[in-house]
């Protein structure tokens, strides 16, 4: 490492310098990228766990307002003989809250919600392998009340959410306890054979949503390759600017001294060391030069007075 850095003297100082810095800049903007690319990752994964946890929250809070809001005036309109009204479901009212979001703004196109159900009244609710699943890991770990993980589909890799879907209330069988029940208009408009046979706290299903994580990573990695590009560009100008300052400051001042050293060396008596003035270890150098010269020029005065006969 000596060797290449020019440390054994090998290389001009500039060099040395120019080489120490490359390597020093390139380590750290190294270490930088590593440090940053965990530090995006985090960020990005805290940034898709708020938002799964904002739509599940959402969802919720409309289940809330239509069990207490709506269910109570529509619910006895589903008695009568008239069409069944499945705005009285908690459910339903929430998968069409999401349904028109995801129409109205394109970036959740790719954004799901589902209130997967292994026994529904409705099929499109049947749950599919991986939402039966989910079920499953609720029904064996009845105290757990979320799930999180990531899932890959040929749409993509998503984040998901997942709360257990529990039967905790009377209000619940009057529906899916048994078809005689049942309102006759839901009979009528999903049949006798789904969605019945339902207990009190039992898991029946869950409440999953799904968010895109590829267009998250991917503006992750446009943000770190924007950060590494501007790392790069401040090390291309901190170079310049250091190798500019270290030429006017002491590069320049030393070949000079250097130059004034050798002519000092034949004719002492006509060089002056006017950097002798400053300060710093330049001006250090240049009076031990000066004395030096001195001296010299005191040696050389004394043999030619020898030489006299």
């Amino acid at each position: 490492m000596r060797s290449l850095l020019g440390g054994d003297g090998s290389r001009p100082l500039r060099q040395q310098l120019s080489l120490t810095l490359a390597l020093v800049f390139s380590g750290s903007i190294l270490v930088a990228i590593l440090l940053l690319d965990q530090l995006f990752g985090w960020q990005a994964k805290d940034l898709i766990n708020q938002r799964s946890g904002f739509f599940m929250d959402t969802m919720l809070a409309v289940r809330e307002y239509t069990s207490k809001e709506v269910n109570p005036v529509v619910a006895p309109l589903n008695q009568g003989p008239g069409a069944f009204r499945p705005e009285a479901v908690p459910s339903y009212s929430a998968t069409t809250v999401f349904e028109y979001l995801r129409g109205a703004k394109p970036d959740y196109k790719q954004y799901s919600y589902r209130e997967a159900t292994l026994n529904p009244t409705n099929l499109k609710d049947k749950a599919d392998t991986f939402e039966a699943g989910v079920v499953e890991s609720f029904r064996s770990s009845p105290t757990q009340k979320v799930i999180t993980g990531e899932r890959s589909t040929p749409l993509g890799s998503f984040h998901y959410v997942a709360r257990p879907i529990r039967v905790s209330g009377e209000s619940c069988l009057a529906c899916h306890s048994t078809p005689d029940r049942a309102p006759r208009s839901q009979l009528l408009a999903y049949g006798d054979t789904n969605g019945f046979g339902w207990k009190l706290d039992e898991i029946v299903g869950a409440q999953i949503v799904s968010v895109p994580q590829d267009t998250v990573f991917q503006a992750k990695r446009q943000s770190l390759m924007a950060t590494v590009l501007l790392l790069a560009l401040v090390f291309v100008v901190v170079a310049l600017v250091t190798n500019s300052v270290l030429n006017r400051l002491i590069l320049r001042p030393m070949r000079l001294i250097s130059q004034k050293a050798e002519e000092a060396s034949v004719t002492p008596t006509s060089v002056s060391f006017t950097e002798k003035s400053r300060m710093d270890e330049i001006g250090h150098l240049a009076k031990s030069f000066e004395r030096m010269k001195q001296s010299l020029a005191i040696s050389m005065q004394m043999l030619k007075d020898r030489q006299k006969p």
